[in-house]
Parts: C-alpha cells; structure tokens; sequence
C-alpha cells in the first residue's frame, strides 16, 4: 500500500478521534445539569475569561437545550466511527473504504467553499485544499485499480 493511501488513513483515524472526543465531551455536557452553567463555575470561569475559544465555546452551548445536545453528541460520534471505518478499509485498501472517503468527503466540498465566500480565512483554504487533494486521489486510485481490473 502506498504511503499516500496510509497518509489518508491516518489522517481520517485523526478525524475520527476528533469527533468521538467531541461527541464524549458533549454526551458529559448532556449528563452534568451543571454544564450549562461553566461559565458561571469559579475554575472554569476563570479558565474561560483567559481563553477567548473556552469563552465562545461556553456561550455557544448555552444556545442548545440538553436533547439538542444530546443529538449533536450522537452525531459526531457516529461521524467519528464512519471515519475509523473508512481509515480501517483505506489501510487495508478496500475500494468500499475508497468509494465511501469519496462521497464523505465530496459531501463537504460545496460547505466548504460556502464558507469561503462569506467569511474568508486561510485556515478554510487549507481545508479545502486538503480536502480536494484526499477526494481526487481516491478517485485515481479507484481508477487505477479498475484499469488493471479491467486489463485482466
């Protein structure tokens, strides 16, 4: 297996962790009664006024009630499971695996460069960049083996 194909891999293993933490933290949220009131909590108050992330993370949730909460939590773990899946069927070369990075990933493309033209950042530009790169590199990997598929 190539090594880009194994840098995918890799790459959506990181995603994954990413989103079940995310989904974790915000399953606790849901469970804790108190978490909607962190701000309001002496330590992370003081974590919060210090750090302008924690801040607009804080006020964010304060948006959502807990079965909101609870669903967005059920969300990103399921989207952190489907990328432990596809890097699981990616490192072992799977065209399912590849066929499912594909369509995941095209899936956000559009999102992407919505987001692009109405807020502008770089940050965004590397997303989409990246992404683009994963998505076409599948394609010609799938291509590729249904060539020789085919020349057999």
């Amino acid at each position: 297996m190539s090594k880009s194909l194994k840098t995918i891999a890799c790459l959506k293993i990181l995603r994954g962790t990413i989103a079940i933490t995310i989904g974790m933290s915000l399953f606790l949220v849901y469970r804790n009664s108190e978490a909607f009131s962190w701000i309001d909590h002496p330590q992370l108050g003081s974590l919060a006024s210090k750090d302008p992330f924690l801040q607009m993370l804080f006020v964010w949730l304060e948006n959502f009630n807990q079965e909101q909460i609870l669903s967005i939590a059920i969300l990103a773990s399921l989207m952190g499971v489907l990328r432990w899946v596809e890097a699981s069927g990616i490192w072992l070369n799977k065209s399912w695996a590849h066929w499912l990075a594909v369509f995941s990933g095209f899936i956000y493309i559009p999102f992407e460069i919505n987001e692009l033209i109405h807020r502008f950042s770089w940050l965004m530009v590397l997303v989409l960049l990246i992404n683009t790169i994963v998505v076409t590199y599948l394609l010609y990997v799938l291509h590729t083996k249904r060539l020789v598929k085919l020349s057999l």
